[in-house]
């Protein structure tokens, strides 16, 4: 993938490293010599994510097999990171879940799940990892959000479009409230990626009708989302705080 940007000496966090985004991530800065810790509650998929970043460097890596939405799950992942490497200086939130269902037809269990991962779990691993950063008085996040956070969703129900738009809310309270603590908070918002997120929930002409939604008139690829947000992690970003970065390919909401 090509690194741009040197991690050396700092360890973070990637929920959702799995697949897609969090996934594309994990190999980029695994390129870019930061020591990580991987979190996804797909075993499998999290396994050939360790197994893929191994290839690059076999030293410095953490796996966590943990659901976000969990409290103790949660926990154990900043206790384990703790363990393993002494310090977070990073975390990025790349985990979150979408259903499809029309407004009417939204179960109340399904709003919960959905609201348990992308905001509850999100809150979750900000906060306790914050309370680490606190005491070294520094660190640095991202908050994955969505297009569907600025606006609306064209792919998920209004269940998944709310989670995104509270992800850029819970974000930029953050980053007021602990700029002056040494902590930069940022939200980044992709447009339509080609990852299982899309290609589970839509058909081929499904997609092909999304991608006339798109200037560029075609799908991110997970790798250009990865580099967007290394940059956000790096000391290039110094003064971004309390943004939220586009990275749609110019989508035109209709």
């Amino acid at each position: 993938m090509n690194a741009i940007y040197d991690f050396s000496d700092q360890c973070g966090i990637v929920t959702g490293a799995a697949s897609g985004i969090g996934k594309a991530l994990a190999l980029l800065l695994t390129e870019s010599n930061a020591d990580l810790v991987l979190v996804d509650r797909d075993k499998t998929g999290l396994e050939a994510t360790v197994r893929a970043c191994k290839e690059i460097r076999a030293d410095a890596l953490l796996a966590v097999d943990a659901d976000v939405s969990k409290e103790q799950d949660v926990n154990r992942m900043v206790e384990e990171t703790l363990v393993r490497f002494g310090t977070i200086h990073f975390l990025v939130t790349c985990a979150g879940i979408l259903f499809r269902n029309n407004f009417t037809d939204i179960s109340l269990p399904e709003w919960d799940e959905i609201m348990n991962t992308n905001v509850r779990g999100l809150f979750m691993c900000n906060q306790f990892v914050v309370r680490e950063m606190l005491k070294q008085g520094n660190g640095t996040i991202v908050n994955v959000a969505s297009v569907a956070g600025r606006s609306i969703s064209l792919i998920g129900g209004v269940h998944y479009c709310a989670s995104k738009h509270a992800v850029i809310g819970i974000t930029r309270h953050m980053a007021r409230e602990l700029c002056a603590k040494g902590i930069r908070a940022n939200a980044f918002c992709p447009g339509a990626t080609s990852t299982p997120m899309i290609h589970d929930n839509l058909s081929a002409d499904e997609i092909k009708q999304l991608k006339k939604r798109i200037a560029l008139e075609r799908l991110a690829e997970p790798e250009e989302q990865a580099r967007t947000i290394a940059f956000m992690l790096s000391d290039a970003a110094s003064y971004l705080n309390g943004a939220c970065i586009d990275s749609n390919g110019g989508s035109v909401m209709l």
